[in-house]
């Protein structure tokens, strides 16, 4: 097999399922109390129409990653499990279109020597991520990712490994990189077969979770969820909430996200409710929240389409702009980073992205020339500069946008673009109030061969001075948010005294574990199936 050097973790693009039932954000009062056989149907039985009722050690809610994990780990335990989805079937979930996970000690990764050891990765997550991280729980999770990988390599899903060849020297995403070569129907296929060999799991998709249930001591004792309108309760000793963050929810983005304005391009169905139904059972939710960006540029909610990707993709190219280390300005006009962290790191660069609702590029005549004229990749690698994508980018190897011109008017009509003859001028398109003084002290910086505002290199330095002048409006484009409910370093759910609630586990990114900033591409993923098997073999044994 080939060896294939990652340099940054990325996610294909699949369509958003449609998601049945009722919005849980509307109706989470708190827990509804369950209720023994004898009693009279309760206020939530008439409220939710409740007219099926099903018993099982385990329910998990949502079959993503992490869900997909928690399900098959717990019944391997023994436990009887459920696990719902709103999704019409498999290939609406999110990791039918996810590229590939970074994991730890997989049983094809010891076959090599220098393997990445837990050691090694606990020691590069937990200070990357500035300390920030649940060190308990990332332990855990670590210890769980080879059980994870394991899960898909013995299911038979078609993998590539980026670590074949590699050495304790290189880049981490590669020691560590496992690249899904299947998406959409056949690797559905292979969770629908991986679910199958296991009797005691039973599967419902079209299931939309509402509220869960509890009983008088404040136990999670079950959930009650929406299967093409008719109301289910599903008992259990235990509930895994798998729901897949809250990227689709805008009040949540504007709570946790300070008026930042993302464009999803994750899933439709991930729009907060498990985290809601968690705190209406009591949980504490955690203090860190970041995304994970997305690696190909920018995104704008006025285009269409309104996201960034390779070319082939039906993409607009001018959201490539911020990948070759252009000037960026805030809603003000002003500067407001290190431009190069944007071209080399752009994936983990979504931090000074979150503090506005837009961010802006400039560029001249000259450069759109240059554009239309040179090949995508010498932007991406010219000169001294290292890209963290370039591996990922080589589809833009023999590409020239020719086109370059047509796209930006495409991007002007769409309202998210702007041509002027001056920079005064282009400033009033977009109300950038002190872009003229910007962009003097930073042509300035141009000419002089140092920029002493934020230290960006001089060889991504070029005047914007040969009009006229274009300028590029962008939201951060994000693939899932990142972080939720507290566990403890099992995934049991804590609540704001930081004790366990019974009966109740979080995973995936519903759960506060590595959130700020994102660190090591290909974590994501990868920590979401290493805590569904953490909280799934978590749940079983507690219920056991």
């Amino acid at each position: 097999m080939n060896t294939f050097n990652l340099s940054r973790r990325s996610f294909v693009k699949g369509g958003a399922a449609s998601a049945l039932g009722l919005t849980a954000a509307g109706v989470l009062a708190g827990c509804v109390q369950s209720m023994s056989k004898n009693e009279k149907p309760s206020d939530a039985t008439e409220k939710f129409n409740i007219e099926e009722t099903k018993e099982t050690d385990i329910v998990v809610v949502g079959l993503g990653a992490s869900g997909l994990m928690a399900a098959l780990a717990a019944a391997d335990k023994g436990a009887s499990v459920i696990a719902i989805d709103s999704a019409l079937s498999f290939e609406g979930t999110t990791n039918t279109h996810t590229t590939g996970a970074w994991m730890i000690e997989s049983k094809e990764q010891v076959k090599h020597d220098g393997y990445l050891t837990q050691q090694e990765a606990f020691e590069w997550i937990e200070p990357g991520t500035h300390y920030q991280t649940n060190g308990k729980v990332l332990r855990n999770i670590i210890r769980c990712s080879a059980q994870a990988a394991n899960y898909l390599i013995d299911g038979g899903v078609a993998l590539m490994y980026a670590f074949e060849d590699t050495t304790s020297e290189s880049p981490m995403l590669s020691r560590g990189g496992h690249v899904y070569l299947e998406e959409g129907e056949p690797r559905a296929d292979d969770f629908r077969a991986m679910c199958a060999a296991h009797s005691n799991l039973e599967t419902l998709f079209g299931c939309k979770a509402l509220e869960l249930v509890c009983d008088d001591s404040g136990k999670v004792t079950g959930v009650i969820c929406s299967n093409d309108g008719v109301g289910i309760q599903i008992n259990a000793k235990a509930v895994i909430m798998c729901t897949g963050g809250f990227l689709a929810s805008d009040d949540m983005i504007k709570e946790h996200f300070a008026g930042a304005v993302l464009v999803n391009q994750g899933m439709g169905h991930n729009d907060g409710s498990g985290i809601k139904m968690c705190q209406a059972a009591g949980a504490q939710i955690g203090k860190n929240f970041s995304v994970s960006c997305n690696e190909m540029g920018a995104a704008n909610l006025k285009a269409s389409p309104s996201y960034s990707w390779a070319p082939g993709r039906g993409t607009n190219p001018c959201f490539y702009l911020p990948l070759f280390g252009n000037v960026l300005v805030d809603k003000r006009g002003e500067r407001f980073m290190n431009e190069q962290q944007m071209a080399e790191q752009t994936m983990y660069s979504g931090e000074p992205m979150l503090r506005d609702p837009f961010y802006y590029t400039i560029v001249d005549q000259s450069y759109v020339d240059t554009v239309k004229s040179n090949p995508v990749f010498n932007f991406l690698t010219d000169g001294t500069k290292a890209n963290m994508g370039a591996a990922l980018l080589m589809g833009f190897q023999d590409v020239t946008l020719s086109d370059f011109e047509d796209k930006i008017q495409e991007a002007i009509d769409q309202g998210w673009a702007a041509k002027a003859d001056t920079i005064d001028d282009l400033a009033e398109a977009f109300g950038l109030v002190n872009l003229p003084h910007t962009m003097k002290v930073y042509n300035d910086a141009c000419a002089k061969g140092f920029d002493d505002e934020f230290f960006l290199p001089a060889d991504y330095l070029h005047a914007v001075e040969n009009g006229p002048f274009y300028v590029f409006e962008y939201n951060p484009g994000a693939w899932v948010t990142l972080g939720g409910i507290k566990t403890d370093g099992f995934c049991r759910a804590l609540n704001g005294n930081n004790d366990v609630i019974d009966g109740l586990y979080v995973a995936g990114v519903d759960g506060d574990f590595w959130s700020v900033p994102y660190y090591q591409g290909g974590s994501c993923n990868g920590f979401s199936l290493a805590s569904g098997v953490l909280a799934g073999n978590t749940a079983a044994d507690d219920v056991r």
